[in-house]
């Protein structure tokens, strides 16, 4: 990718931090689901991202989180049934693809957020460990208490995935944006210290995550046994670690960050959506003019993302400039 912003009428830096996590969010999602599933050695990117035949609209990965976000701003509890009740409503108004075959089921068949809770057993809930819970946790870190980040994230992951490795994985991205929102810590300090700092991570867990952070580069030691694919969708904790090494190696730099998230393959699309929507909450670095403009301007697109983000920092201000 080659980033020429000099023709640009509207950056990311021009936006809030809510606003730059809730667009960078939209475009890597947007971005990776033209890749999504592909095995990463099938994936090459070009110098200009417009020449890849992909898609402007972003997935299900933006769309929860936007739940997460409205419900923060509503200043509504953050409660099971609340947070239930929002990732309905947004998905009721506007239907968007990539939701797994089990949650879009729940969204279906579900007339309230009651009916959502109970549309799966408690044994159905802590089999699951996919990566559905993880991919809306990153507004979760605009909540300025690190034990409140901790608890609300963990709520969220339960009501639809409660397997050990998915609630790590949604706590430790949420602790990653309240780390980088509020403290204005690097990501290089922030993965130093996130393993330490999730109390439903497994010794085997953080033991993976520690390798992943002391080895530098390796989207093998990240991606384990399914090196030969890519990042699978129906492992949490190794989006995680995804996440974690892309944002190490790379967090300041976004069109990096793009880029490494689409060619580590499998999930592109929340790979991206994650760690582009981190990359930006501080930020002094753009993104492709191509990037900004070909994302969707429908009702539910560009703009509406800016004004919820810019709530959510009046809701949630940090004093990082």
């Amino acid at each position: 990718m080659n980033p020429d912003h000099s023709d640009s009428q509207e950056k990311l830096t021009d936006f809030s931090p809510g606003a730059r996590l809730l667009v960078g969010m939209a475009i890597g999602d947007a971005f990776g689901a033209g890749f999504e599933n592909k095995n990463r050695f099938e994936i090459t990117l070009p110098g200009d991202p417009l020449s890849c035949q992909v898609t402007d609209r972003y997935t299900d990965d933006t769309q929860m989180a936007i739940g997460v976000a409205e419900l923060l701003v509503s200043e509504k509890p953050f409660t099971e049934e609340n947070l239930a009740e929002s990732l309905l409503a947004v998905y009721r108004r506007d239907p968007r693809p990539g939701y797994s075959p089990v949650t879009t089921r729940m969204l279906q068949d579900s007339k309230n957020g009651s009916e959502f809770l109970h549309s799966l057993s408690e044994d159905e809930r802590r089999e699951r460990k996919s990566d559905g819970a993880a991919m809306r946790a990153l507004p979760i870190g605009f909540i300025p208490d690190q034990n409140e980040v901790i608890r609300c994230a963990t709520l969220s992951a339960r009501i639809t995935h409660g397997h050990p490795d998915a609630i790590a994985a949604t706590v430790g991205i949420a602790l990653i944006c309240y780390e980088r929102y509020h403290l204005g810590r690097d990501f290089p300090e922030i993965m130093q210290n996130l393993p330490g700092k999730i109390p439903s991570l497994t010794p085997q867990g953080k033991e993976y995550l520690r390798t992943i952070i002391d080895s530098g580069w390796s989207p093998e030691i990240i991606l384990c046994e399914h090196a030969g694919y890519g990042v699978p969708y129906t492992e949490s904790l190794i989006l995680l670690g995804a996440v974690i090494s892309i944002l190490h190696n790379y967090g300041d730099n976004p069109c990096r960050v793009l880029r490494e998230s689409i060619l580590l393959g499998g999930d592109t699309d929340t790979t991206a959506a994650i760690t582009l929507g981190a990359a930006l909450i501080h930020t002094e670095k753009n993104l492709p003019v191509s990037l900004m403009t070909c994302l969707e301007s429908d009702p539910y697109g560009k703009e509406f993302l800016v004004r919820l983000g810019s709530q959510l920092d009046q809701r949630f201000p940090t004093t990082i400039p």
